[in-house]
């Protein structure tokens, strides 16, 4: 399965420019596709086991780290049938002022996350992840 053509597909929406699809199989939590010169390409499996850990309740208080970079989390359903996505925005710092959202979503095998431009609103983030996350699970994949 190749899977550029679904970060494509994300990265095509107006409000997404950034995307990553990272494999869940424990132990091997990598980097299936990205898009070309995004930093979300760098995200580690340290990163993606926090992501997709049981123990739900630090989340809102720590945040995650995507590629290094901390963020917020806002909306935590990754684990809520039929939703299936957390919504979260980076953290402003000295080098960044731009609080970008971002989107993650969980397929039954994969994370999908995408980054949205600057001045994007969150649910303009979500609802391209959602649809593919949705179709993913359906395809029990």
């Amino acid at each position: 399965m190749s899977w550029d053509s679904y970060v494509t597909n994300l990265t095509s929406s107006e409000w997404v420019d950034d995307a990553v699809i990272i494999g869940l199989t424990p132990g091997q939590e990598t980097v299936w596709a990205s898009a070309p010169g995004g930093w979300l390409s760098g995200v580690t499996a340290a990163e993606v086991k926090k992501i997709v850990d049981s123990n739900r309740g630090d989340l809102f208080a720590s945040g995650v780290t995507l590629a290094g970079r901390k963020c917020t989390v806002l909306r935590d359903n990754l684990n809520m049938d039929g939703q299936n996505t957390m919504d979260i925005k980076m953290k402003i710092t000295e080098t960044n002022q731009d609080p970008l959202s971002l989107t993650i979503g969980r397929s039954l095998k994969a994370l999908i996350i995408a980054k949205g431009v600057k001045d994007a609103h969150g649910g303009n983030v979500n609802s391209p992840v959602f649809t593919m996350t949705a179709h993913l699970r359906k395809s029990q994949y």
